[in-house]
């Protein structure tokens, strides 16, 4: 059953959202290949994969697994993106007889695996265009240019010196970049996928909500949807309420409950969190919870939400 968060944990909760902000700031990257281009992009991004991991870990130690999750997605896909391109150069430059050669063992073999993992993050974009780049296709590169540049989370940072690495270089970098790579996919089990053509919108709930609503009548798509607009933005309390009714659509009390506990963890007296939360104790039995969920929603809730928090305080007899 839902649970509220207790005051206690009020303090370190905020300074964990303070945390998460911050962290997800230093994303940063750049394509001109000009004088800034001095070869410590990869140094400074490894450094930042690291700083996600001990983060993601953090999260994870007080309950917070979804946002955990997020992070974790950020790690992922920033290194798995870098050591793709590594992959690639490598193999444009002549190493291996096919670049799934080159890539061999690694857990993220095409962008559409790194994106599908980390849906938050903008580098699988940044460094496909690169590679683009690379190999003169100015055009189609300016285009996953712009689909990065139109990430939040985007800032400027060069990478361009990567295609005038040495072949002995790039293998070491991507024995580093792998390493890394390594240690967070066993930590991380990604729940998002993509259910459509990566578009560069992925970061966006609206965009993974919108698809739900496209899918409403395949619970398990529409749910999917839910959860992949969730693990965009775990700071959005009102996506923990969407994905949680998604849950209870598709029938998967044990997942709403999961996304329902977070919800109220991150936002104890938001009305939507409340309001499903209510919806959930209601359908379990739990009339007293129920009443309990819904006197919070009230004080709140506004327009139509506020009417259907009204009607299921009625029928619980409120």
């Amino acid at each position: 059953m839902p649970k509220k968060t207790t005051a206690a944990l009020t303090a370190f909760l905020l300074a964990a959202l303070l945390s998460i902000a911050a962290l997800t700031s230093l994303c940063s990257c750049g394509k001109s290949g000009g004088p800034s281009a001095n070869g410590s992009a990869h140094t400074e991004l490894m450094e930042e994969t690291n700083a996600l991991i001990e983060a993601a870990a953090r999260q994870y130690d007080v309950g917070l697994t979804l946002q955990s999750e997020y992070l974790c997605g950020l790690a992922q896909a920033e290194i798995s993106s870098l050591r793709l391109c590594v992959d690639t150069v490598l193999w444009l430059k002549g190493e291996g007889a096919s670049l799934a050669e080159v890539i061999g063992s690694a857990p993220y073999k095409t962008w559409d695996e790194i994106v599908g993992a980390g849906l938050g993050s903008f580098y699988p974009f940044y460094f496909e265009g690169l590679i683009l780049r690379f190999r003169g296709e100015k055009a189609l590169s300016d285009e996953f240019f712009k689909k990065a540049e139109s990430n939040p989370l985007y800032e400027d940072r060069d990478f361009y010196y990567i295609r005038n690495m040495s072949v002995n270089e790039l293998y070491a970098l991507k024995q580093d970049a792998s390493e890394l790579e390594n240690k967070v996919y066993g930590l991380y089990t990604p729940r998002t996928f993509l259910l459509a053509e990566r578009t560069g919108a992925e970061f966006s709930p609206a965009y993974h909500l919108a698809m739900a609503n496209e899918r409403e009548e395949n619970a398990e798509e529409a749910l999917q949807c839910a959860v992949n607009a969730l693990l965009s933005s775990p700071l959005t309390p009102s996506l923990y309420a969407s994905a949680a009714a998604y849950a209870l659509k598709a029938g998967d009390a044990q997942k709403a409950s999961e996304i329902l506990n977070e919800g109220l963890f991150l936002a104890p007296r938001d009305a939507s969190v409340n309001y499903i939360a209510a919806t959930y104790s209601y359908s379990a039995g739990d009339t007293a919870a129920a009443k309990t969920y819904l006197e919070t929603a009230k004080e709140s809730a506004e327009g139509e939400l506020l009417e259907r928090v009204n009607a299921l305080y009625a029928q619980t007899g409120g």
